[in-house]
């Protein structure tokens, strides 16, 4: 989910893995060719049996792999954005397990994201129906639908006369998190579950965050990232003219509020380490220090040709003004998942005390106005009530595997060691390993990473952990 999180798997209908500072990564509305969209009716509210309001909840079946006698349903939980196709291509890891193990893909897009909407706007008031306890919900009521009603029965032993068909949950960031916690509230559904990146811990002040960006980027560049951000504050600080430049520099000029340009520009920093794209952050302002180059214009080039090109997102995404919007637009996904951030998970990415990245305007108070200014009401995480419901950094679920890269800062908020045989934890080194790496690659489409070998060995202690789950079963 930067302040959010989304498993981008880059190919049509999957997400950028990542949770990001609050708003949402771009995404492409090119509708999958080979695969249709499927619609499902949806509960909107599962915890009132008073009602029966649905709404029609969008989904995607890739069988190409599908052996209708024993295959498994491989389910892909979606997270914080659109969706326009199931996993495909023969280098995304859904797609490899599923071709390994011949199952069937199904993904099913999380409600107020993309096309699954309840309402006719996303009003605070509507909103009220966005939670990850709702969203599990919908998974459960989907799974059993689907695997009772739209598919034929397995041709395997029945257990206590009932013939059902062995249903695995996979994730990345967010997504990853719901993985894990629907194996955790809902065991007798799912024999498994893989939770790349899983954000499991929601976290109020999450200063480790930056922290580890500044470790990950290694001195040099930490130093030079800090450098950045100081230039920048002494042009806000300046004002008129020099602050008008500064935004035009960075094509920020709606950015009106200085917390939200400071947001934006930490996570554009942030986010060249999260997703391995750290050579291109850098190895140029490293060069541009060592000679006394001016430094915005070397930081504004990358966000413009660099973090923006590759999709992970634009300045204006980060305007107040933008994030109010209740407008329904199929493509956008930041207001919801700033109402997630303000009213479940935290996630504040702000500032440490020493030895900061990002500008010290990047706290508690600018998260706290911003929650409210956003929604118009004091909304507030509970985090302590999230993590009592999910059990935080010590969720014990059963055959459920953790992955995280070592680049990753949003490691900090998932599990990083092992709790057991049937709860482990695999973490994968090198340089560019960062956020939902065993799921998606390093960091492009077909690229291979800084050590191939280190994600190839993952992926296969997943294969494998896959594989037990489903002959247990």
């Amino acid at each position: 989910m930067s302040s959010r999180v989304v498993c981008a798997l880059f190919l049509v209908g999957a997400l950028l893995c990542g949770v990001h500072a609050g708003r949402t990564q771009r995404f492409s509305e090119q509708e999958s060719a080979s695969f249709p969209a499927q619609w499902f009716d949806q509960i909107i509210d599962h915890y009132n049996g008073e009602t029966t309001d649905t709404f029609r909840q969008k989904y995607y079946v890739n069988d190409q792999y599908f052996d209708k006698q024993y295959g498994p349903v491989f389910m892909y939980i979606n997270g914080e954005g659109p969706v326009w196709g199931p996993p495909q291509g023969d280098t995304n890891e859904v797609v490899m397990l599923a071709q390994k193990y011949n199952a069937m893909i199904v993904t099913l897009e999380h409600r107020f994201y993309g096309q699954s909407q309840p309402f006719s706007d996303l009003s605070t008031a509507n909103l009220r129906y966005l939670s990850s306890r709702q969203a599990l919900a919908d998974w459960s009521h989907f799974v059993v639908n689907f695997t009772n009603h739209m598919l034929p029965p397995p041709s395997r032993p029945s257990t206590h006369g009932i013939t059902i068909r062995p249903v695995f949950t996979i994730g990345g960031s967010y997504s990853g998190a719901l993985s894990a916690w629907f194996r955790l509230k809902f065991p007798h559904i799912s024999v498994g579950a893989i939770a790349s990146s899983g954000v499991v811990n929601a976290i109020l002040d999450f200063t480790a965050f930056d922290e580890h960006v500044a470790e990950a980027a290694g001195h040099a560049c930490a130093d030079a990232l800090r450098r950045v951000t100081a230039l920048a504050e002494q042009a806000v600080q300046a004002g008129g003219a020099q602050k008008d430049a500064l935004k035009t520099l960075f094509s920020a000029t709606t950015l009106v509020d200085d917390g939200d340009f400071f947001y934006f520009l930490a996570d554009s920093m942030a986010e060249g380490v999260q997703y391995g794209f750290q050579d291109q952050l850098c190895n140029p302002l490293v060069a541009a220090v060592v000679a006394n180059a001016s430094l915005l214009p070397v930081y504004a080039n990358y966000t413009q040709n660099v973090w923006t090109s590759s999709g992970l997102g634009v300045p204006a995404e980060y305007a107040t003004a933008w994030q109010q919007n209740i407008t329904i637009d199929s493509s956008k996904a930041d207001r919801q998942w700033w109402f997630q951030t303000c009213t479940e998970f935290g996630y504040f990415q702000n500032a440490p005390s020493v030895g900061a990245i990002r500008s010290a305007r990047v706290n508690m108070t600018y998260h706290r106005t911003h929650c409210a200014n956003v929604f118009g009401a004091p909304l507030w995480p509970d985090t302590e009530s999230t993590n009592e419901y999910y059990g935080g950094n010590h969720t014990e679920a059963t055959k459920v595997i953790f992955v995280n890269g070592s680049q990753d800062p949003w490691q900090k908020a998932s599990i990083v060691t092992s709790v057991s045989s049937l709860e482990p934890a695999i973490m994968i080194t090198c340089n560019d390993c960062g956020h939902c790496v065993d799921l998606r690659g390093c960091p492009e489409p077909g690229a291979k990473c800084a050590d191939q070998g280190a994600v190839d060995e993952a992926r296969l202690a997943i294969s494998q952990f896959v594989a037990a789950c489903l002959y247990s079963f």
